[in-house]
């Protein structure tokens, strides 16, 4: 890991105070909490055309630990956008504000483990791990809340420069941050946690001293863990309350109401909203120690509350330490007036506050210079009552609140939707009074396609690391694609391998056209680190390799390709290559995992848009695309559907000045998604 270099948006102000947006700070403040001095890392502040309005000012004294600089030049990240990583010389570049996030606690770990950094990684290192395209919970904490808390902001700003006092909306995204606070934390294995700890409580019962010890037990309890304290509490009859004979959810996201009620100066409507749901009974007396271990045998881990204390459960992991910078500066903006807030985002606000209790935290947040004494839950009533708050702030109405799926952790926002049979035959129809037509074409090579696989290198064959019984068919795959590209490419082009996995499609084309230089980009690290060592073992000079969403690449190039990119991934390919003029050969995969998504919706092309077939009926038609599997009854239909769906994307290519051909792999036997769209400019073609 040494030799790191770190490259973030930011520029040194004349006071020699630093002037960032919300990403860099969220980076600078990681780095603080996870990097040591020892550690060989170099950190470059690049003044990249930075919006100040929705920029955040620190001292420059967290950089004093760093070797660092300042740029107004792009030179050695222009391939992505910021922020980025770039490790072993240049050929491993990563972006993405979750990538950085990440990649920093994994260094931090690798140089010193008995930290334990990579436990801010959660349950198998899933915290973050799922790209945004896809991650509904990524995409808030790495492109919402940021952008959202950043306009905020500005518009905070607005209004202190102005006698007026207008009502400010707080923004839905950070309303999503709080209702998802509300929800029961969702935890791997939390049987067993609960089973772990209430056997700790009744030993702890059994080893009290009945004078003593019986005046100290508590229901609500913390445990210490590595970064954080976990708080669980035990529910009295079984969590169900006697007054609405639901079950408590006890101190939810650790709020007590009663510390609400004196320390918040929450109104009595919000407190009555409250009530509902949070409140319990946190204590219990206990008059012998025999009344206590006959209560504790009553209980079983259903009755054991894990308290939904950090953002993705009862741990802290990359997350909080990714929205805390966020919060703080968007409550730095208002002078701490957490008055004006507390009525919105109580949970947030409580989150914060018991953030800042934590040691790890409270010296990270000193050596950055925030002034978290200003967040004490002590001190709330103290501001508040210095002067009336400036700020009018208003709810989204709670009929707004997302759908708790949309920020599952860690995983795929939606499943996949079934195909429907009077949805599809309802789609099809529409298609069949529109006219549309699907035109197939001829692969470039025609049917020579075959390569020569046994002069290929163990690094660079795909046998390496698959079976043999899918062998065959993957190779049948690649060399469609791989004399596709070289039918397209020349001497000196760089070629993107997006999606690239393990790099099985990339390697061989380095390989074979050692002449140019080929990306390859991937999200997945595991992936792409398979795809590192594989370089490494074939001594691949002209290969470099990215680790971002395919958004944050921003690399020209002349060849785009892919293979069996799932989804909305194959149509993010496309408009790459269409944004670079560059020709593609693309081989697309899952079309009923297309969905309309912040960066497109379908269909695509103007020619399906004029033909009146809503965005609801293409995705239909994509989920029927999947029903290619040989010799079954819909495979007819499904083909058609698949052809359906690419031909949207073929006319998207030929309305932006390419030629197309759509065609099938050869054989076509040798998958059942067996597309293949291949694309020049028309300049080039003619």
């Amino acid at each position: 890991m040494a030799g790191t270099k770190v490259f973030i948006a930011g520029v040194k102000k004349e006071d020699s105070s630093l002037v960032l947006p919300l990403q860099s700070a969220a980076i600078l403040f990681m780095t603080e909490y996870c990097i040591s001095d020892t550690v060989d890392f170099h950190l470059t502040l690049v003044d990249e055309g930075i919006n100040r309005s929705v920029c955040v000012t620190v001292n420059q004294n967290i950089l004093q630990k760093y070797n660092h600089t300042f740029t107004n030049s792009e030179g050695g990240y222009q391939n992505c956008a910021l922020p980025v990583i770039i490790e072993d010389g240049g050929r491993l570049i990563r972006s993405g504000l979750c990538s950085i996030i990440r990649q920093i606690v994994t260094i931090a770990h690798t140089h010193s483990p008995a930290e334990d950094f990579d436990f801010l990684l959660g349950f198998r290192g899933g915290s973050l791990k799922a790209c945004a395209e896809v991650s509904g919970w990524t995409k808030l904490c790495e492109v919402d809340i940021p952008n959202s808390i950043g306009e905020l902001i500005q518009q905070i700003r607005e209004i202190k420069d102005t006698d007026s006092e207008p009502k400010i909306d707080v923004p839905e995204d950070v309303m999503k941050l709080e209702w998802h606070f509300q929800t029961p934390a969702k935890l791997h294995n939390d049987d067993k946690q609960k089973r772990c700890l209430l056997s700790q409580v009744i030993k702890e019962a059994e080893e009290t001293d009945s004078n003593s010890g019986l005046s100290r037990f508590r229901l609500q309890r913390d445990y210490p863990l590595t970064h954080c304290v976990s708080r669980i509490n035990l529910m009295c009859n079984g969590g169900v309350s006697k007054e609405t004979g639901k079950k408590s959810s006890s101190c939810e996201n650790g709020i007590s109401v009663k510390n609400l009620e004196i320390k918040n100066g929450i109104s009595s409507s919000q407190q009555n909203q409250l009530n509902q749901s949070d409140r319990c009974t946190l204590e219990k007396s206990f008059q012998s120690l025999e009344e206590l271990t006959s209560f504790l045998n009553t209980l079983t881990f259903r009755d054991v509350d894990l308290i939904h204390l950090y953002a993705e459960g009862n741990t802290i992991t990359v997350a909080d330490l990714i929205l805390f910078p966020f919060v703080y500066h968007l409550l730095e903006s208002l002078s701490f007036d957490l008055q004006c807030l507390i009525g919105h985002v109580p949970r947030i606000i409580s989150w914060i506050q018991h953030m800042t209790s934590l040691p790890r935290i409270q010296e990270c947040a000193r050596n950055c210079g925030y002034n978290t004494d200003l967040l004490d839950t002590s001190d709330v009533s103290d501001i508040s009552s210095q002067r009336e708050s400036k700020y009018c702030f208003v709810s989204p109405s709670q009929e707004q609140e997302c759908k708790e799926d949309e920020l599952e952790l860690s995983r795929r926002c939606r499943a996949k939707s079934r195909a429907i049979k009077p949805e599809v035959a309802s789609a099809l129809e529409k298609v069949k009074e529109s006219n549309i037509s699907v035109e197939l074409g001829y692969h470039p090579c025609g049917e020579a396609v075959q390569l020569v696989w046994e002069g290929i290198p163990d690094g660079v064959h795909p046998g390496a690391d698959l079976p043999k019984k899918r062998l065959m068919r993957k190779c049948q795959q690649l060399e469609n694609l791989v004399t596709a590209v070289q039918a397209l490419a020349k001497p000196g082009d760089i070629i993107v391998d997006f999606c690239s996995g393990g790099g099985h499609l990339g390697l061989v084309i380095a390989y074979l056209m050692p002449d140019c230089k080929v990306y390859l980009v991937e999200n997945n690290e595991s992936s792409l680190m398979r795809a590192k060592t594989r370089v490494e073992k074939a001594s691949l000079n002209n290969v470099t390799l990215f680790q971002c969403n395919q958004d944050y690449f921003r690399g020209s190039f002349d060849v785009g390709t892919c293979l069996h990119a799932c989804g909305s991934a194959t149509d993010m390919v496309l408009h790459q290559c269409l944004q670079n003029n560059a020709k593609f050969v693309i081989c697309p995969c899952c079309y009923g995992g297309i969905q309309n998504t912040h960066l497109m919706t379908y269909p695509r092309s103007q020619h399906f848009k004029t033909a009146n077939i809503p965005s609801k009926d293409f995705i239909v038609l994509g989920h029927a695309a999947d029903q290619t599997e040989f010799n079954r009854d819909l495979e007819e239909q499904g083909k058609y559907c698949m052809n359906l769906v690419d031909t949207d994307r073929a006319l998207l290519a030929k309305e932006s000045g390419y030629t197309v051909d759509l065609c099938s792999l050869i054989p076509p036997s040798c998958t059942p998604k067996n597309n293949i769209l291949v694309g020049c400019p028309n300049e080039v073609t003619s």
